[in-house]
């Protein structure tokens, strides 16, 4: 707490700091704003599940690597204040991505393994034989939201050949809720289903910095970001074990947590078109999470429940910004 503490009073005393910039006498008052739309990349945090249980067990044979193809949509703006270099920025976006999520049937089991999904609470289980197959699929779906308000000053690097800068810093909030729902099937007929949903909150401070150059007559902007954050992760499951005639056998519930500091680096290109009289902006960029929460189930009959640990994650975005 102490370091997340110096954190957010770095960024809120570097923010003050911004909003005393020298002035100009020949700026004026003014607002831009754009709304983004295009497509949204998620590559999130692997979802593993399915051990074999042999004499050497081999735990998570099911892996999903979580990539999914979505969309995008932001709105944004800045505000520069009369006869200053300072600009108030605002941006929200809204993303999201469904039907990620992938299928397989385990089978051919040497004797004596044996294919199976526990309970999410770890107490319970189904298996398949080795004469018998399982199959296995995983749907899932993932929705993000990202707030941002803070300050940026413009300064002219035309001393040194390059174009203008921006600089600044503000706060930051982001979201990203994830469903889950895993259904393994026996060919018997007995059936596990995995019902979950992780929540996963940013909370932090966020350093911005676009370039802009004219590189053979053509603008370009070239955006870069450094997040600083306290993640807070919540889970939540239910688990069910089915019998073949279809009649519930167990049901179980598990909840867990996750809190640590962590960061981000965005980077992106965009660039000046005008079509039909509008300026458009098309763009590329990616996000890099160093760490996001990933759900870790139980990897055989009696291990301790679900529980949530971290990995990294990255997302992909190409769109088009409208300017106005």
């Amino acid at each position: 707490m102490r370091r997340w503490h110096s954190y957010t009073c770095w960024v809120f005393s570097l923010t003050i700091a911004l909003a005393s910039a020298s002035t100009n006498r020949e700026a004026k008052a003014e607002a831009q704003w754009f709304l983004s739309t295009g497509a949204w990349v998620p590559v999130l945090p692997e979802y593993k599940a399915v051990f074999k249980n042999s004499a050497t067990p081999v735990n998570d044979v099911f892996v999903d690597d979580q990539t999914g193809v979505g969309a995008q949509l932001t709105l944004g703006g800045f505000y520069r204040f009369g006869e200053t270099r300072t600009m108030f920025e605002s941006d929200l976006q809204i993303a999201g991505a469904g039907s990620i999520g992938s299928s397989q049937t385990f089978s051919d089991a040497a004797p004596g393994e044996n294919y199976g999904l526990p309970t999410l609470d770890g107490l319970g289980f189904i298996v398949a034989g080795s004469s018998n197959s399982m199959a296995v699929n995983v749907a899932s779906d993932v929705f993000h939201l990202h707030k941002y308000v803070g300050l940026r000053d413009r300064f002219s690097l035309d001393w040194i050949g390059l174009g203008d800068i921006t600089i600044g810093c503000g706060f930051s909030w982001m979201s990203f809720d994830q469903d889950f729902q895993t259904d393994a099937r026996i060919d018997v007929g007995s059936r596990g289903q995995y019902i979950e949903d992780l929540d996963t909150n940013y909370l932090g401070g966020e350093f911005r910095g676009t370039l802009r150059q004219s590189i053979f007559g053509q603008i370009c902007y070239f955006d870069a970001r450094y997040g600083i954050y306290e993640m807070d992760a919540d889970y939540f499951g239910t688990s069910r074990i089915y019998a073949g005639t279809g009649a519930l056998a167990i049901e179980s519930q598990v909840s867990a947590g996750l809190k640590q500091t962590t960061t981000t680096v965005d980077l992106a290109v965009r660039t000046d078109v005008c079509v039909a009289g509008w300026w458009v902006r098309p763009s590329i960029g990616f996000k890099y999470f160093d760490d996001m929460a990933q759900i870790v189930h139980p990897q055989r009959p009696g291990n301790s429940p679900t529980t949530l640990v971290t990995d990294s994650a990255y997302i992909f975005n190409g769109s088009l910004e409208f300017v106005f």
